[in-house]
Parts: structure tokens; C-alpha cells; sequence
């Protein structure tokens, strides 16, 4: 499996660049979602740089408490950055393997939340069902994920193009076949409710975000998709990228749409 903490290391700029028009909103929508209350002890996973984490800490207040995770050193130097800034001494990052994280001080938590990443994690049922049970009984799991075929426009036209240099490149990666398992209300309720959780809730939140073709580029290069480029010379790089910008003009792609799904069950 591609090292996906390298990949986002490569892209922090980028994904960075693009927080204000998806991370963030996303982040704050996922963390007021599980109607957390001062006190409150939250788990993060792949937190990235913490548009999630961050206003959770903001919701649990002094008393509360906040552990990101994560694996992109990058992503999290710079939540740790943004956390000293807005005094949220109550939100701590750590560069860790997920599926095998223990709250340090044995505790539960309250509420374990995971914005665009479940599909990142090897084995994901194995993995988000063994994270549940760090939430206390009668605790709350909040996943968001990408709807439908949001992004797949992106995604298909980049495969198309970096296949010229890679004909081998299959058209779905594992995290993308993951991510298609639990990208509409029904299966996403059916996989929450399966892995025990009760009262589960999906709702779909749209989001179009208008795209020129440096700011395209500049989502493939902060997200997972970047990883398609490994192996490519610079050379082939740029090859890819006037391809790619092409394809999404032919094909009068101009907006990227970003619909996603928020899901909240209880332990």
C-alpha cells in the first residue's frame, strides 16, 4: 500500500490551500455533528491538520480534551501550529498508527470522529470497529465520507491521464473501492449500524466548489490522489497535468463537487 502519511507530507501546501473551501467547513460540520459538550473527550482520526480537531477542541472547551491522530507529520505540525495559536492547550496531535492507538491514560473517550479517512485504513471494518470500542457505552461515532460520485469526475479524467505514462494503473485503488462501500445514505447507515452502533443518522451535506485549473491541480497534488503520480519523472508530471487540465475543459468540468455525507451512531 502506497505510505499515505509520505503522500499528504508531499502535499501540506496544497491541502492546506484548499482548507477554507473544503477541510475546513467539513471539519467544523463533523464536529458539531456529534453534539459535543464542555468536558468532552474526543479521539480524531486521521485528523490530518485538524479541520475537525480544532473546532472540536473549540466545543469541549478547557476542561475537555482533543487527540488527533494521524501519519503526515506535516499535516500535523500544522494543527499544532493552529492550536498554540488559538490557545486550545486542550487539543493534542500525535503521529500514530491508528489501528493500534489506546488513549494514553486508559480512559474512554466520549466521541471518536474521522473526516475523509476511514477508507484510508487498512482492513477498515477491523480497524473503525476496534476504534469504537475506545468510546465509552452510550458515546457517539461520527464518520463523514465522501456522496455518490462526488470527485469521481476529478479522479477518472486523472487516471486517464496519468495511464499514457502508466498503462498498468488500475482504475479504482483499494482506498478508492473502500470509499465506494459507504458513499451513500444506505450504506452508510447499513456499515455503521454493522458495526454495532444504534440510532445511526446519515445526512448529506452539498458542497460545489468552482475550480480553475490551477486550483484542480492543486486538489490533486493535497489529496490522496496524488499518489497516482508516484513513480512519474517531473518531466511526466507536467505531462499529466496539461492532460488532465485539458480532459476537465473538454469535458466542461469546472466546479468540483464535493457532496459528502455525515453518519452519528451510538456505542
Amino acid at each position: 500500500m502506497t505510505d499515505v502519511g509520505a503522500v499528504f507530507d508531499a502535499g501540506r501546501a496544497e491541502f492546506v490551500d484548499f482548507s477554507p473551501l473544503l477541510w475546513g467547513p467539513m471539519g467544523s460540520a463533523t464536529a458539531e455533528a456529534g453534539g459535543l459538550e464542555p468536558g468532552d473527550r474526543v479521539l480524531d482520526v486521521c485528523c490530518g491538520a485538524g479541520a475537525s480537531a480544532l473546532p472540536a477542541a473549540e466545543l469541549v472547551g478547557e476542561q475537555g480534551l482533543v487527540h488527533g491522530l494521524d501519519l503526515s507529520a506535516e499535516l500535523l505540525g500544522y494543527a499544532t501550529k493552529i492550536a498554540a495559536r488559538r490557545g486550545l492547550r486542550q487539543a493534542e496531535f500525535f503521529e500514530a498508527d491508528a489501528t493500534v492507538w489506546e488513549a494514553p491514560d486508559g480512559e474512554p473517550y466520549d466521541l471518536l470522529q474521522c473526516a475523509y479517512g476511514v477508507f484510508f485504513l487498512p482492513e477498515m471494518d477491523t480497524a473503525v470497529g476496534r476504534l469504537s470500542t475506545l468510546v465509552r457505552p452510550g458515546g457517539k461515532v461520527v464518520i463523514t465520507t465522501w456522496a455518490d460520485a462526488s470527485t469521481e469526475g476529478f479522479g477518472s479524467e486523472l487516471v486517464d491521464a496519468v495511464r499514457v505514462y502508466k498503462p498498468e494503473l488500475p482504475i479504482n485503488s483499494p482506498v478508492n473501492l473502500a470509499a465506494q462501500r459507504i458513499n451513500t445514505e444506505d450504506k452508510l447507515t447499513g456499515w455503521l449500524a454493522g458495526l454495532g452502533l444504534t440510532g445511526v443518522e446519515v445526512r448529506r451535506v452539498e458542497l460545489r466548489i468552482p475550480i480553475d485549473a490551477a486550483l484542480a491541480w492543486s486538489f490533486v497534488l493535497g489529496t490522496g490522489m496524488r499518489a497516482r503520480l508516484a513513480g512519474l519523472t517531473q518531466r511526466q508530471v507536467e505531462g499529466v497535468r496539461a492532460d488532465f487540465t485539458h480532459r476537465l475543459a473538454a469535458a466542461g468540468i469546472d466546479h468540483l463537487d464535493a457532496a459528502s455525507l455525515i453518519g452519528v451512531g451510538t456505542r
